[in-house]
């Protein structure tokens, strides 16, 4: 019997400061994408729960992981609950952190972000300490965070996964445009699932989003051994819009994939 995992990204309309109606959205794509077929995996974006806390507050991470763990037992999936920014106590600072949750909603592991970007750096939030590999039914599931996908030394550490998720909430510079950071990160995205044969799911806030940084709408799902179909090694969000993606990967296929490239000398 073949193995498959159903991947789907979400990528939404990001309502900054007003996460009531950001969920609203998130839950709304979530019901179009499951109910048009059964999905095993959803990854939601960087800061779903669009707002920041104050020093030692905790209010709105608590929110944020319970709603995510509300949408994985409501539509029977395992869920990559984006990120979101959390004090930690015993080290007195933010911390970036993506949670993983099983179908029944219940906690499988955490990932804090290492490789911060711009106003991160500038808010003192703190670099995570390690990588993250949990087991989903059999699937080997890791996850990135956002900046974490542009240095290759940190998928190599977890290549042994099968799918490998990456919240992101992009920031694009005033000067430059959103197809251009499409453009870099479907890159980044096919470069990195093709190196180290894996599939690569990306989420990010729409282009339409509205908040205090413009993003590029870049989620992306990247399937390496889709090959000979062409338009299904790779799939993408027309100009950034919100929405969702979804895709089977073939996990026998993959990892006969991955053997090749080993025996052949592509793959350490």
């Amino acid at each position: 019997m073949t193995r498959t995992l159903t991947l789907c990204t979400v990528q939404p309309q990001v309502l900054w400061g007003d996460p009531g109606r950001t969920f609203s959205h998130l839950e709304a794509l979530l019901a179009e994408a499951t109910a048009a077929q059964a999905v095993d995996l959803v990854v939601l974006p960087e800061h779903f729960n669009a707002v920041l806390e104050e020093p030692g507050q905790t209010t709105r991470q608590v929110q944020a992981w319970s709603f995510a763990a509300d949408l994985a037992r409501r539509f029977a999936v395992n869920l990559v609950a984006g990120s979101v920014e959390r004090w930690e106590g015993s080290r007195q600072g933010w911390v970036n952190t993506a949670v993983v949750f099983d179908r029944a909603g219940r906690e499988l592991g955490r990932y804090d972000k290492r490789k911060l970007f711009g106003f991160e750096r500038k808010r003192g939030v703190l670099p995570g300490q390690g990588p993250l590999v949990v087991d989903l039914e059999g699937v080997r599931c890791a996850v990135l965070i956002c900046a974490d996908l542009w240095y290759p030394e940190l998928v190599r550490e977890v290549a042994d996964a099968d799918v490998l998720c990456v919240p992101a909430q992009t920031v694009i510079r005033p000067e430059s445009a959103p197809a251009y950071a499409r453009l870099l990160w479907h890159s980044l995205a096919l470069a990195r699932g093709e190196e180290n044969v894996m599939a690569v799911a990306v989420s990010d806030h729409a282009v339409g989003s509205v908040g205090p940084y413009r993003c590029g709408g870049v989620a992306t799902l990247v399937d390496p051994s889709a090959e000979p179909d062409l338009d299904a090694i790779q799939r993408t969000l027309p100009e950034g819009r919100a929405g969702y993606l979804v895709a089977t990967v073939d996990l026998d296929k993959l990892a006969a994939f991955r053997r090749y490239r080993r025996e052949n000398g592509l793959l350490p």
